[in-house]
């Protein structure tokens, strides 16, 4: 059995895809991993970039339709054995053996379902994607208000990003980042796998909800992954429409809390 299966899917992915693979690769595992690659049908060059990627350790999935992100993964972790699941987008970078470190963490944790390290900018600020579970005035803040007014409920923000944690110690995320999602594979397979009702956005507010459930959704801070984010949905109508549908979905799922 591979003892760490790297799950990225991907979408239009060529212009930083392989540094994302290679970033992988450079690193002292020491345990036996795998990378698997779901391509949702991208129109650019990503695939191809792949295949010139000489490893053993990655394949491919190339999938004619796009059902989204959660589907994508599933399609991963149905089809592969592993001992841990690593969910992993196609725009982060890895260092300093973070791989092998939450490994051996989670070995030695076994009450932890799912973990997630400090994200950060490569300039090395903290990306706060902590989480509490969201409301309808907390996400309608984040997607459209103007920043002039956002700065005047930054006390609010503050609280749903859980920055009166510090990010310094371990704590338990009702709402975790999907970016980064290091899991045990029993829980995972126990919640089977993301929703596939969302398409893209909330799924991760949704799978880190249910894992809490039966286990525990835990902030690594000791190491860290570089994120290059950019928050697409603020800058596509199409997007825009994608978040308040998975929204919708979530609500009606676990309840319409306003505020």
């Amino acid at each position: 059995m591979i003892e760490l299966l790297i799950s990225i899917v991907t979408y239009n992915n060529a212009k930083i895809i392989k540094k994302t693979i290679e970033s992988i690769i450079s690193q002292t595992m020491g345990i036996s991993y795998k990378i698997i690659i779901f391509d949702n049908n991208s129109t650019d060059e990503t695939l191809k970039v792949i295949q010139s990627i000489q490893s053993s350790d990655i394949s491919i999935i190339a999938s004619k339709v796009n059902h989204g992100f959660g589907y994508g993964h599933n399609q991963v972790i149905n089809a592969y054995e592993a001992k841990y699941y690593l969910i992993y987008n196609p725009d982060l970078r890895v260092k300093d053996n973070i791989l092998k470190e939450l490994y051996e963490y989670m070995e030695s944790h076994h009450d932890i379902g799912m973990i997630t390290p400090k994200v950060t900018y490569d300039t090395g600020e903290i990306q706060y994607l902590c989480k509490q579970h969201p409301t309808v005035f907390d996400l309608f803040v984040r997607r459209f208000l103007p920043k002039s007014i956002q700065k005047s409920l930054k006390s609010r923000e503050d609280w749903f990003q859980m920055k009166y944690t510090g990010y310094d110690k371990e704590f338990i995320i009702p709402y975790a980042t999907g970016c980064f999602m290091f899991y045990r594979s029993s829980i995972l397979k126990q919640i089977q796998g993301f929703d596939e009702k969302f398409f893209l956005h909330m799924e991760d507010a949704d799978i880190s909800r249910r894992t809490n459930e039966i286990s525990k959704c835990i902030f690594y801070p000791y190491n860290s992954v570089e994120h290059l984010w950019a928050r697409g949905s603020h800058k596509s109508f199409k997007q825009t429409i994608i978040t308040i549908k998975s929204a919708w979905y979530y609500f009606n799922k676990w309840g319409w809390k306003f505020y």
